[in-house]
């Protein structure tokens, strides 16, 4: 089957919560206080922040429930 323009490079990885946390660890190259862990928290905080509740809860329910669990 071919479909213009996609590119399968970039189809998004579906990943457990401990998958992406691994991922992100993997990628992160930094050392910090609490660990990738709390660097994930508070960035997803931020975001929380800044967007509408709506918005947020059609994020978390876009999401498989092992990946949930690291949302603040």
């Amino acid at each position: 089957m071919y479909y213009d323009g996609w590119k399968p490079s970039e189809t998004p990885v579906k990943l457990s919560g401990e998958d992406f946390l691994q991922r992100v660890r993997d990628d992160f190259p930094y050392a910090v206080d609490g660990g990738v862990e709390r660097v994930v928290h508070t960035v997803l905080e931020v975001l929380e922040r800044h967007v509408s509740e709506g918005e947020w809860n059609h994020l978390k329910s876009g999401l498989p429930k092992s990946l949930v669990s690291v949302l603040p």
